[in-house]
């Protein structure tokens, strides 16, 4: 099977800004701000369509219904890592995501990790990560009121080629003037904490029942891709149930196996090739593809950096 592209569902979320329409050449106006897009994911609140192959027209959830094995291979998953892409021009709301255990017991969801790679930052640009405080009861009262993030929200400078890991239970916030790639695990249940008093509702007792005061972000510094270095791959994240690799491109082919597994490529500069052995498609800047499992191995070729995401073996 050819490596499949989905059309991408986007939100128009009250912090959304144009960076992601501007990269992919579609409208953006207040009304339809286009700054959040779910490019792939199999989740029923953010369902993205099959583009290409044998399952065009159909949606993740249901091609993966009709060629499961195929698709996602050698994992015990009913949908693969999601990728997110978000243009923050406001602070997103502060928030907390419960783990696998407390999501399918109150929710019926999956738990969620997150990574966030930095496309671009404006340079004063930064995250909330943490809190600045463990007393849980001065953090409850804070949320209640919608002043947490102001007084306990722990800001992390960040930068181009930054990575950064949120495990479930850390108090959270991507910050204005950040364009940022989210690789996440399945689920999608949020819990805010604080909204900048934009009135929207917060969930104050469902966050305090997973906070983790204690918990923050790991990040790690890959500096902004240039096209004239040499290429390389790295470890990104870890994040436990994902690795996410950051692959600089210089005009090279790289090829890796399937090992049984499905990969989730993004680019995140430049543009280049994926092709299995059935097929090949191009993505350039902000695009994403899920090669399938039954690919057997894939090439990617061009200038660029992209992040190759896979399922971590439950046994690593």
């Amino acid at each position: 099977m050819e490596p499949l592209l989905l059309q991408s569902f986007y939100l128009s979320p009250i912090w959304g800004g144009p960076r992601i329409a501007e990269a992919r050449g579609i409208p953006w106006s207040d009304d339809d701000r286009h700054g959040e897009a779910f490019d792939v994911s199999a989740h029923p609140t953010t369902m993205g369509v099959v583009r290409n192959g044998p399952c065009a027209g159909r949606t993740l959830a249901e091609a993966i219904a009709a060629y499961r094995d195929e698709i996602l291979g050698d994992v015990p998953d009913d949908a693969p890592l999601q990728v997110t892409f978000m243009d923050a021009a406001q602070t997103l709301s502060v928030q907390v995501h419960p783990d696998e255990a407390y999501a399918q017991a109150t929710e019926g969801d999956h738990g969620k990790v997150e990574a966030w790679y930095i496309v671009s930052a404006e340079p004063d640009a930064a995250i909330i990560g943490g809190c600045t405080t463990s007393d849980v009861g001065i953090l409850r009262r804070a949320s209640a009121d919608d002043t947490v993030g102001d007084l306990y929200g722990r800001h992390i400078p960040v930068r181009e080629g930054d990575f950064v890991l949120i495990q479930p239970g850390t108090m959270h916030a991507l910050g204005a003037g950040i364009l940022a790639v989210e690789v996440s695990s399945l689920g999608n249940t949020t819990y805010r904490v604080c909204d900048w008093g934009r009135g929207r509702e917060l969930h104050v007792d469902k966050a305090f029942d997973v906070l983790r005061a204690e918990r923050r972000p790991l990040v790690a510094h890959f500096g902004a891709p240039n096209p004239q270095s040499e290429g390389s791959e790295r470890l990104g994240v870890d994040a436990g149930f994902f690795r996410s690799y950051v692959v600089d491109m210089a005009n090279e082919r790289r090829s890796y196996p399937c090992a049984g597994r499905y990969a989730v490529l993004t680019c995140v500069s430049g543009s280049v090739e994926v092709t299995t052995p059935e097929g090949a498609v191009q993505l350039g800047r902000t695009e994403s593809c899920l090669v399938p499992a039954s690919a057997g191995s894939y090439t990617v070729c061009g200038t660029g950096r992209i992040l190759r995401s896979i399922r971590t073996p439950e046994e690593a």
